[in-house]
Formats: structure tokens, sequence, C-alpha cells
């Protein structure tokens, strides 16, 4: 009877972690795509060869140097896991968070094909354009430099996005230096205190806000959210890659 019900919860893990993996992969090839194949698949690989793997974790565990291995690599799994949980918690919060009376609506970079927004960067405009409306007297920082592939800097073309649609010139300051999260938020944090700011609502996609959020309470700003989502079949990819960013945040902060 054990047996039985081990081998269906077996079954049910693989039929699980076999979904993710393909749908890990519905994306352009991202850090997300290594690191989701290599969880999900291993998953996958675990319950399918069961017992040619027990018979060796039996024989690593035999040995005084191997049980050492075995345990400290379940402490490194263990934390990994429940920070993963940790971080997807916290993450799912600040998918959405108001803010009363923003002064500022931050914008953060996305990729620019030659001098036109991706579609992201695009949806993240948008969201911009939002709470710009709701918050007519709040100031708008584009932030994001210029990268590879790239004919001008994020912040240009999100700055020519938003004057298309009807934002004012005088409510746009243009952050065009940065070349990630944490010199988006350092660098459009360092403009708005120039101008006796502190209060701003952040705009990305909603993978990202929690990453933001830890950068904008470290550069001293009082910040809510609002994300454009992301497409469902493109949406485990970027979370599961975001896990790493965010661990790479907690370490070297």
């Amino acid at each position: 009877m054990t047996k039985y019900i081990s081998k269906i919860i077996r079954a049910i893990i693989s039929v699980i972690a076999f979904l993710l993996l393909v749908w890990v992969n519905c994306n352009f090839f991202t850090a997300g795509t290594i690191i989701g194949s290599t969880l999900f698949g291993g998953a996958v690989l675990v319950c399918v060869f069961w017992k040619p793997f027990c018979s060796v974790i039996k024989r690593v565990w035999s040995k005084l140097a191997g049980r050492a291995v075995l345990l400290a690599l379940g402490t490194v799994i263990a934390v990994c896991a429940v920070s993963c949980v940790i971080f997807s918690m916290n993450m799912a919060m600040c998918v959405e968070r108001s803010i009363e009376d923003p002064q500022a609506v931050i914008v953060l970079g996305c990729q620019v094909r030659g001098e036109t927004p991706s579609t992201m960067l695009a949806k993240r405009c948008d969201a911009a354009l939002e709470t710009l409306s709701a918050h007519p007297d709040a100031v708008c920082v584009v932030s994001g430099g210029q990268g590879n592939g790239e004919d001008i800097s994020e912040a240009e073309a999100m700055r020519r996005y938003l004057k298309e649609r009807g934002i004012s010139e005088n409510r746009i300051v243009i952050e065009d230096k940065s070349t990630s999260t944490r010199e988006n938020i350092r660098l459009s944090a360092e403009l708005l205190k120039e101008r006796g700011i502190d209060r701003a609502v952040i705009v990305t996609n909603d993978f990202h806000q929690f990453r933001a959020d830890i950068y904008a309470r470290k550069n001293g700003l009082t910040v809510g959210h609002h994300s454009n989502k992301t497409p469902t079949h493109n949406l485990l990819n970027y979370w599961v890659r975001e896990w790493a960013a965010l661990f790479s945040a907690v370490i070297f902060g």
C-alpha cells in the first residue's frame, strides 16, 4: 500500500513538474529558462528514475564525507526553497500598492529595438499613463540607459512615447545613465531628491516590483506600485529569473 501511494505521489509530482518545465520554456531564452529547466527537469528525472536515485543516495550516505556533502546540499536546497517561497509572497504583495498623494512616477526601463520600445516597455509606459492621469501634479522619471542594439536610450524612447500620448515634457525627467534596476532606482531617487520629492509610484512589470521596492527603501523613497501585467505564457520564466536577481540583491545589496 505504501509503495502504491509513493508511486501516485511521484506520478503527480512528475506531471506537475513536466507542465512547469513546458511553461518555463514558453518564452525567448533567458536565465529563467536555464534555472527553470534545471529545477523542473531535475524533478521529473528524479521521479522517473526514483530507484536508481535512491540507490546512489544510499551509497553516498554510507560514507562520512558523503553524509557531510548530502547534509550541506540539503541545507542549501532547503534555504533556497524557503527563500523562493518568501520571495514569491513578497513579489505577489508588491504587484499593486497605492500610496497617498504621490509626487512622482518612476518608470523602469526595458529593451528598445532600434528606436522603438519593446512590447514590454510600451506596456510599462501605458501603465505609467494611467498613473499620471490619476495624479496630474506628479512628475514622471523615465529611467534607463542605452544598451546593445539600442539606437537611443530607454529613457528617450519612453519620453517620446509619453509625449506622443499627451504628457507634457515639463512633467518628464530623464534618467538615461542606468544599466540595472539598482541604478534605475538610485539615480532616479537622486533626481527626485534634488526636487525635494521622496514619494513616488514605481511602474514596471508585476514580477519586478518587489526588487524595485527593496532598492527604493534603501534609497530613502516611500513608494507605491502600479504594474503592467506580464503575459501568462511568459510569467513563470520571468518569475523564476527574478528569484536569482533577488538572491543577488539580498547577498550583494
